[in-house]
């Protein structure tokens, strides 16, 4: 056998691309999901979905053009294995699995598949049961790392939704955990959490929900809502396109439950560094959910916005247009289309 190499910046052929989106109920997952598809796809693209769910996504049908298949149970590893290697040849330009949890969790899936594979070597003998679930686990989790390799083989893009939980450790620990294999959060491309309180706004508040690289940190920042744009990027990326540029400082953005709150000028030197508070402050109005908490921001912060005005005329003109242009969004429109709700999984 012969091995030719070749230098990787000619190479532009697309290479798997990965992306695990998990979210409780009613977070906007499958919506989100379909957002993020319908970028990676391009406007004519043709977008492929395996619901596990009994056609929930069905509901989604007058928002987005795909082809889906009902999969039922036995939700066994090889199926999906099967399944991606099928709208992989199909020429589907992006796969959607919603959702993934089924594999894991589901009927058949990995861990009914140990309790049946326990019950079948106990037999009969209960005191045998709890002893056989070591050795219970070796064909379900063969099979899962299986059908995991398999995925990485493949070059279509895929997108498992994966619903999570609020999980309670003892003594007084609580923490939101994915309902799948932990580990399968660490082998795909990109990985994050939507946030509860906002429906398809990708929450990167805690880095033991998400695995992010450097590049892929550029694509996907907090507090924003998920969309076409974010797939377009990503799909991009996956093509060899350039770099993206790296992120701009972190600057903390309220979410929706957290009232409003004073921006305090920062110094530099001894000096009051406008152009920080500038930058936290336009991030504040930004992320306002709604017109009330705007404002009531405002009015906390009367008095350093005078004085940012009075120290940086224009750069105020630009900021009040910033606030009179939010709240314009506001009146125009109640928000963006439900991501699920009545339409759709949570």
């Amino acid at each position: 056998m012969s091995f030719h190499f070749r230098p990787a910046q000619s190479i532009t052929e697309q290479h798997g691309v990965f992306v695990a989106l998990v979210g409780g109920t009613n977070s906007g997952k499958t919506f989100s999901a379909l957002r993020l598809a319908r970028g990676i796809a391009g406007p004519k693209g043709k977008i492929a979905v395996a619901d596990t769910e009994g056609g929930r996504t069905l509901h989604l049908k007058k928002h987005f053009d795909f082809d889906v298949t009902m999969m039922d149970a036995p939700h066994r590893p090889a199926r999906y294995r099967e399944l991606a290697k099928a709208a992989e040849e199909a020429k589907y330009d992006v796969l959607v699995i919603d959702s993934f949890s089924a594999e894991w969790a589901g009927e058949g899936g990995v861990l009914d598949w140990r309790d049946q594979e326990a019950q079948r070597m106990a037999g009969n003998d209960p005191a045998k049961l709890e002893r056989m679930r070591g050795a219970a686990w070796i064909k379900p989790k063969g099979e899962h790392k299986a059908m995991v390799s398999s995925f990485l083989e493949r070059r279509i893009p895929i997108i498992f939704s994966i619903r999570g939980e609020e999980s309670f450790k003892p003594p007084s620990e609580k923490f939101f955990k994915a309902i799948c294999n932990q580990n399968f959060l660490f082998e795909v491309t990109v990985s994050f959490r939507l946030a509860q309180d906002r429906k398809g706004f990708i929450d990167l508040s805690d880095p033991k929900t998400f695995k992010m690289e450097g590049d892929h940190r550029a694509i996907f920042k907090d507090g924003e809502q998920l969309g076409e744009a974010h797939g377009e990027k990503l799909i991009a990326w996956a093509r060899g396109g350039q770099r993206a540029a790296p992120p701009p400082p972190a600057v903390k953005v309220p979410l929706a439950t957290e009232p409003p709150v004073l921006v305090a000028v920062p110094e530099v030197d001894g000096a009051m560094d406008w152009r920080g508070w500038a930058t936290a402050a336009g991030a504040a109005i930004r992320s306002a959910p709604d017109r009330a908490w705007l404002a009531q921001w405002c009015e906390l912060n009367k008095h350093p916005f005078g004085n940012f005005k009075r120290n940086a005329p224009k750069s105020g003109e630009q900021m009040q247009a910033l606030i009179d242009a939010r709240n314009a969004e506001f009146d125009q429109s109640p928000g963006p289309v439900n991501p699920d709700g009545a339409d759709g999984d949570g």
